[in-house]
């Protein structure tokens, strides 16, 4: 029997119980559009300048910019406002949005989950369709359910490296708040063959977001170099 998500007086939003249709609908579609465009308007602007330096020294190729920019502002954004010092985004948003909060008391513990959501390196695992599929976490191993709200993302490749963010929908499946970065299919083996030593030597000194930032870094630096080997050939 799957447990059902209480709608009523819910203070906690549990991301393996079942979420009705009626709910999902206004999750995806007035809440998730809605915050996405509050943040666009209000904070977008603030923070392209600082990820367009780290995108330039990292040399992204133009077809991959965007994805690239939008994945690491989402990431940085939201951990920015998860810090105890700082005003919550999702906070004004709920307090910019009571009405529609109050009619959906699930909606509130689940927009909370959003500031807990962090960027991660996922293997593409199986894929059912392009809008459903499985992806590895691949620090934890923890397989998860994957659903595709945008229908123009990038069709995922069983067995590529992909990075985002993921956002819980119930019923156990999640969704990227933007279309994960794909790396080159090429990359994946070199990529695979040191992440997980390059994470354990900065978690020893640095938080999980510093050290993500860090080895990201170190990817991206190894999909180009094995870009150019392959085109200088």
């Amino acid at each position: 029997m799957d447990f059902i998500q209480m709608e009523n007086n819910e203070r906690v939003f549990r991301h393996e119980y079942a979420v009705s249709e009626e709910v999902q609908k206004v999750m995806i579609n007035d809440v998730t559009n809605k915050f996405r465009n509050y943040v666009f308007g209000e904070f977008y602007s603030t923070y392209v300048p600082v990820l367009e330096e780290y995108l330039g020294e990292h040399e992204i190729r133009m077809e991959k910019h965007r994805s690239m920019l939008l994945n690491l502002f989402w990431g940085c954004l939201l951990y920015e406002s998860s810090l105890k010092d700082t005003v919550s985004i999702v906070e004004e948003f709920i307090e910019e949005n009571y009405i529609l909060m109050k009619k959906k008391p699930i909606l509130l513990p689940w927009l909370r989950e959003w500031e807990k959501a962090v960027p991660k390196f996922y293997f593409v695992g199986h894929i059912f369709h392009n809008g459903y599929f499985i992806v590895v976490d691949i620090l934890t191993r923890e397989s998860i359910e994957v659903v595709m709200l945008d229908p123009e993302a990038t069709p995922p490749r069983k067995g590529e490296i992909v990075f985002g963010t993921l956002i819980p929908l119930g019923n156990g499946d999640y969704f990227p708040i933007v279309d994960f970065y794909h790396f080159d299919y090429e990359a994946r083996e070199a990529m695979a063959s040191c992440m997980l030593y390059h994470f354990e030597n900065y978690l020893k000194h640095e938080t999980m977001h510093d050290a993500f930032i860090h080895v990201l870094s170190i990817m991206l630096q190894i999909e180009r170099k094995i870009f150019l080997d392959n085109h200088q050939k």
